[in-house]
Protein backbone atom coordinates (compact mmCIF):
# COMPACT_ATOMS: atom_id res chain seq x y z
CA UNK A 1 0.00 0.00 0.00
CA UNK A 2 1.18 3.71 -0.84
CA UNK A 3 -1.58 5.47 0.81
CA UNK A 4 -4.74 5.37 2.84
CA UNK A 5 -7.54 7.77 2.07
CA UNK A 6 -9.84 6.85 4.77
CA UNK A 7 -9.61 5.63 8.43
CA UNK A 8 -11.42 2.47 9.56
CA UNK A 9 -15.53 3.18 10.13
CA UNK A 10 -15.42 6.02 8.21
CA UNK A 11 -18.49 6.70 5.74
CA UNK A 12 -16.61 7.23 2.16
CA UNK A 13 -18.49 8.67 -0.56
CA UNK A 14 -18.39 6.48 -3.96
CA UNK A 15 -15.60 6.65 -5.85
CA UNK A 16 -13.40 7.74 -2.95
CA UNK A 17 -10.22 5.92 -3.00
CA UNK A 18 -9.49 3.72 0.21
CA UNK A 19 -6.30 2.47 -0.58
CA UNK A 20 -3.87 2.43 -3.09
CA UNK A 21 -1.87 -0.41 -3.62
CA UNK A 22 1.51 -0.38 -6.12
CA UNK A 23 1.85 -2.95 -8.11
CA UNK A 24 5.26 -5.11 -7.60
CA UNK A 25 6.20 -5.07 -11.49
CA UNK A 26 6.54 -2.34 -13.42
CA UNK A 27 7.95 0.58 -11.32
CA UNK A 28 8.37 4.18 -12.45
CA UNK A 29 11.24 7.05 -11.57
CA UNK A 30 8.83 10.61 -11.47
CA UNK A 31 11.22 13.73 -12.13
CA UNK A 32 10.83 17.31 -12.41
CA UNK A 33 12.33 18.34 -16.04
CA UNK A 34 12.58 22.04 -16.69
CA UNK A 35 10.87 22.98 -20.13
CA UNK A 36 14.19 23.90 -21.65
CA UNK A 37 14.94 19.80 -21.05
CA UNK A 38 11.74 18.93 -22.25
CA UNK A 39 11.76 21.16 -25.59
CA UNK A 40 15.51 19.62 -26.20
CA UNK A 41 14.21 15.94 -26.00
CA UNK A 42 10.98 16.22 -28.05
CA UNK A 43 10.48 13.72 -30.90
CA UNK A 44 13.16 11.55 -28.99
CA UNK A 45 13.14 9.02 -27.80
CA UNK A 46 16.32 8.58 -25.37
CA UNK A 47 17.47 5.61 -23.19
CA UNK A 48 17.07 7.57 -19.40
CA UNK A 49 20.25 6.35 -16.73
CA UNK A 50 18.39 6.06 -13.54
CA UNK A 51 20.83 6.04 -10.85
CA UNK A 52 19.98 5.71 -6.92
CA UNK A 53 21.22 8.80 -5.28
CA UNK A 54 22.31 7.75 -1.73
CA UNK A 55 24.70 5.30 -4.22
CA UNK A 56 24.94 5.85 -7.53
CA UNK A 57 26.88 2.66 -8.37
CA UNK A 58 23.21 0.67 -8.19
CA UNK A 59 21.60 2.17 -11.67
CA UNK A 60 19.28 0.61 -13.96
CA UNK A 61 17.83 2.34 -17.39
CA UNK A 62 14.25 3.44 -18.63
CA UNK A 63 12.33 4.53 -21.45
CA UNK A 64 10.10 7.96 -20.96
CA UNK A 65 6.69 6.28 -20.14
CA UNK A 66 4.28 9.91 -19.74
CA UNK A 67 5.13 13.48 -19.68
CA UNK A 68 2.51 16.17 -18.04
CA UNK A 69 1.28 18.25 -20.49
CA UNK A 70 0.93 21.23 -17.70
CA UNK A 71 3.85 22.63 -15.71
CA UNK A 72 3.67 22.31 -11.96
CA UNK A 73 2.26 25.61 -10.99
CA UNK A 74 5.00 26.42 -8.00
CA UNK A 75 8.48 24.94 -9.80
CA UNK A 76 7.42 25.23 -13.02
CA UNK A 77 8.54 22.13 -13.92
CA UNK A 78 7.01 19.00 -15.80
CA UNK A 79 6.63 15.38 -14.68
CA UNK A 80 7.95 12.82 -16.42
CA UNK A 81 7.89 9.29 -15.59
CA UNK A 82 10.30 6.59 -16.93
CA UNK A 83 9.50 2.90 -17.22
CA UNK A 84 12.09 1.03 -15.47
CA UNK A 85 14.13 -2.17 -16.96
CA UNK A 86 15.03 -4.32 -14.55
CA UNK A 87 15.27 -2.35 -11.34
CA UNK A 88 17.48 -3.83 -8.83
CA UNK A 89 16.03 -4.78 -5.39
CA UNK A 90 18.27 -1.52 -3.87
CA UNK A 91 16.05 1.10 -5.96
CA UNK A 92 12.98 0.45 -3.80
CA UNK A 93 9.70 2.16 -4.25
CA UNK A 94 10.15 5.75 -2.75
CA UNK A 95 13.98 5.76 -3.18
CA UNK A 96 15.41 9.05 -4.51
CA UNK A 97 16.42 8.92 -8.09
CA UNK A 98 18.96 10.68 -10.10
CA UNK A 99 18.35 10.40 -13.80
CA UNK A 100 20.49 11.77 -16.92
CA UNK A 101 20.15 11.71 -21.21
CA UNK A 102 21.98 12.62 -23.67
CA UNK A 103 20.20 14.78 -26.13
CA UNK A 104 21.57 17.22 -28.47
CA UNK A 105 24.32 16.47 -29.46
CA UNK A 106 26.47 13.58 -31.34
CA UNK A 107 29.79 12.30 -31.86
CA UNK A 108 31.54 16.06 -33.07
CA UNK A 109 33.66 17.76 -31.49
CA UNK A 110 31.56 19.17 -28.12
CA UNK A 111 32.23 22.31 -26.02
CA UNK A 112 30.06 23.58 -23.11
CA UNK A 113 27.53 26.24 -24.09
CA UNK A 114 29.19 28.45 -21.62
CA UNK A 115 32.27 28.75 -23.80
CA UNK A 116 30.44 30.56 -26.73
CA UNK A 117 30.31 34.12 -28.14
CA UNK A 118 29.40 36.02 -30.55
CA UNK A 119 31.41 37.96 -33.59
CA UNK A 120 30.08 39.91 -36.18
CA UNK A 121 26.53 38.34 -35.87
CA UNK A 122 27.70 34.33 -35.56
CA UNK A 123 28.80 32.08 -32.82
CA UNK A 124 32.25 32.25 -31.84
CA UNK A 125 34.93 30.68 -29.41
CA UNK A 126 38.38 32.34 -27.73
CA UNK A 127 40.92 30.16 -28.19
CA UNK A 128 44.18 29.55 -26.30
CA UNK A 129 47.57 29.59 -27.62
CA UNK A 130 49.67 27.55 -24.93
CA UNK A 131 53.12 29.43 -26.65
CA UNK A 132 52.16 32.90 -25.76
CA UNK A 133 49.78 32.02 -22.77
CA UNK A 134 47.51 35.09 -25.29
CA UNK A 135 44.05 34.44 -26.54
CA UNK A 136 41.94 34.95 -30.37
CA UNK A 137 38.95 34.75 -31.41
CA UNK A 138 38.19 32.30 -33.70
CA UNK A 139 33.94 32.17 -35.53
CA UNK A 140 32.89 28.77 -35.95
CA UNK A 141 29.37 27.13 -36.85
CA UNK A 142 27.26 25.46 -34.35
CA UNK A 143 26.01 21.97 -35.67
CA UNK A 144 23.06 21.17 -32.70
CA UNK A 145 22.86 23.00 -29.26
CA UNK A 146 22.34 21.33 -26.27
CA UNK A 147 21.29 22.07 -23.06
CA UNK A 148 24.85 22.15 -21.51
CA UNK A 149 26.85 21.40 -24.54
CA UNK A 150 27.03 22.56 -28.34
CA UNK A 151 28.40 20.26 -30.92
CA UNK A 152 30.32 22.21 -33.55
CA UNK A 153 30.43 21.63 -37.60
CA UNK A 154 33.11 23.55 -38.22
CA UNK A 155 35.74 26.11 -36.93
CA UNK A 156 37.51 23.80 -34.55
CA UNK A 157 40.11 20.98 -34.52
CA UNK A 158 40.72 18.36 -31.88
CA UNK A 159 43.61 20.05 -30.26
CA UNK A 160 42.27 23.33 -30.35
CA UNK A 161 42.29 24.52 -26.53
CA UNK A 162 38.99 26.57 -26.08
CA UNK A 163 38.13 28.90 -23.59
CA UNK A 164 35.08 28.52 -21.05
CA UNK A 165 35.14 31.02 -18.37
CA UNK A 166 35.44 34.90 -18.31
CA UNK A 167 34.53 34.78 -22.74
CA UNK A 168 32.43 37.70 -22.52
CA UNK A 169 35.20 40.30 -20.77
CA UNK A 170 38.42 38.61 -23.40
CA UNK A 171 39.97 40.96 -25.99
CA UNK A 172 41.90 39.69 -28.70
CA UNK A 173 45.77 39.03 -27.65
CA UNK A 174 45.04 39.26 -24.11
CA UNK A 175 47.25 37.14 -21.62
CA UNK A 176 45.56 34.75 -19.66
CA UNK A 177 46.47 31.64 -17.62
CA UNK A 178 44.93 28.19 -17.52
CA UNK A 179 43.00 27.24 -14.06
CA UNK A 180 42.97 23.41 -15.13
CA UNK A 181 43.39 21.23 -17.99
CA UNK A 182 40.62 18.85 -19.33
CA UNK A 183 41.53 15.54 -21.41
Amino acid sequence: MTAVGAEPGEVVAAGQMIVRVARKSGRDAVFGVPARVKEAAAGLDPEVTVTLTSNPRVRTTGRVREVSPQADPVTRTFEVRVGLTDPPEAMRLGSTVTGSIGIGVGAGIRIPASALTSAEGSAAVWLFDPATSTVSLRSIRVERDGVSEVEIAEGLVADDIVVTAGVQTLRPGQKVRLLQTVP
